[in-house]
């Protein structure tokens, strides 16, 4: 296989972590180095990343060159006054109920405003100056940050006005829009540093690649020289050996990933309330699985509906367990956030939910790009929080179906166009394109 060039990846997210955040470029690496690009990756020795899953190191190619450099991370001290363990994730997903006292409140608000755009903000200035002696060593063709956390840009931006090396900004979230910022108590003054560092990273970089079409609208004032959506998606290989099943006369709806309270399902809770009183379910025929990390308005709002024996909390699995799990269940569950940029949101899980065959149940909105996603697939259903009625009449039509074994969706040819392996065809596309613009 012809050499294409050297990558260099900026990820705060790398194996061993787990979690979502690293689940995109682990694997666009894994098919990028089979494409004929040498990649390095840099990233923190000792993250504070919280999630740990020994399993994704099977992913990483071994001609991969990975550069570990030790980081200051102020949400540490945070823990260590707070006397938690690490691993709080920065979508404010809380294990504990009721009010917040007030030095959580007041460390909230330094996290918020003083280290902009977040935690990771102190290893930007040692990674340029690591990066610019590293680059300068063993020169490389492109230079890919992905955030969150959006300091990894920032890195990028040091290291394009220091070597003008080509760089594109991957975007997994929006950065001012993101969703949790609607939780924070963030300044007028921190509001406009966000905007204005952001302005920065999009108009320097030579490409900004992003997970949604939605997305285009936070950057309609930039200036930006090259945008392009690449989705995220699911590794076929991680279901070669994980076909459909549904065998058991057990109703299985599963959701699988952390579940912070702006994706807590209430009209769901609410719905097997109403079916749980009517006989319609019952605990040996059907169950909710939640499989990941919730957040306490999750376990209160199952408490309150009464459904503690339908509703089943399962700690966290391997992600090498997932094509199983999602391919063993009878449907699955997608929740999106509630948020200003709901619509926008294309979470990484409804790709691996696709390559599962199974029927996809959302709580989305429905003119959402999930709903448009869903649609194009013919591989589910989406109800919004004011659709209790259609979603009863889905789910006893869907107990059923699951009876008569005939609950199934037929696999849609757009499949393909989701698969790492494409996806990974796209990068390559753009780094040859603008490593072309810039020699």
């Amino acid at each position: 296989m012809r050499e294409k060039g050297k990558v260099l990846l900026v990820t705060y997210y790398w194996p061993p972590s787990g979690g979502p955040g690293v689940q995109r470029w682990l694997k666009l690496v894994k098919y990028l180095t089979r494409l004929g690009w040498q990649i390095t990756v840099y990233t923190p020795s000792n993250p504070e990343s919280g999630e740990h899953d020994e399993s994704l190191l099977a992913d990483v190619p071994n001609m991969v060159r990975v550069l570990k450099h030790r980081i200051f991370e102020p949400l540490a001290l945070y823990h260590r006054l707070m006397g938690k363990r690490k691993g709080v994730g920065v979508g404010l997903l809380s294990k504990e109920g009721g009010k917040k006292g007030i030095l959580h409140r007041l460390m909230l608000w330094v996290r918020a405003n003083l280290f902009v755009p977040d935690a990771r903000c102190c290893w930007v200035r040692p990674s340029v100056h690591f990066l610019r002696r590293f680059l300068h060593d063993a020169p490389h063709d492109v230079v890919v940050t992905t955030g969150p956390p959006h300091s990894m840009h920032l890195i990028g931006l040091g290291l394009k006005r220091a070597t003008g090396i080509a760089w594109v900004a991957d975007f997994r979230d929006p950065w001012v829009n993101i969703d949790y910022h609607q939780h924070l108590p963030l300044s007028a003054r921190t509001r406009t540093k966000h905007i204005a560092l952001e302005r920065k990273v999009v108009e320097h970089a030579d490409a900004v690649s992003i997970v949604a079409e939605g997305m285009k609208d936070d950057f309609a004032a930039y200036h930006i020289q090259r945008l392009v959506t690449i989705f995220n998606g699911f590794d076929a290989e991680d279901f070669a050996t994980n076909v459909p099943t549904e065998t058991s006369p057990l109703f299985r709806l599963v959701y699988a990933g952390s579940m912070n309270a702006d994706r807590n399902p209430n009209i769901l809770w609410q719905v097997l309330h109403e079916m749980k009183l009517a006989g319609q379910i019952a605990p040996n025929a059907f169950r909710v699985e939640l499989v990941g990390v919730c957040d306490a308005s999750v376990a209160a709002s199952i408490r309150e509906q009464g459904l503690e024996d339908i509703v089943l909390q399962h700690k966290s699995i391997a992600h090498n367990e997932v094509g199983q799990l999602l391919c063993g269940a009878s449907m699955l569950l997608l929740c999106v956030n509630r948020a200003p940029t709901s619509k926008a949101i294309l979470t990484g899980k409804l790709f691996e939910y696709l390559a599962s065959g199974r029927p996809i149940l959302a709580i989305a909105p429905k003119e959402g790009e999930a709903a448009q996603l869903l649609a194009r697939t013919q591989c589910g259903r989406v109800f919004d929080t004011n659709d209790a009625k259609e979603l009863k009449e889905y789910l006893l039509e869907s107990l059923l179906l699951h009876k008569e074994r005939r609950l199934q969706v037929v696999p849609s040819n757009e499949l393909a166009l989701y698969s790492r392996e494409h996806q990974a065809e796209q990068f390559s596309q753009l780094f040859e394109k603008i490593t072309t613009i810039n020699c």
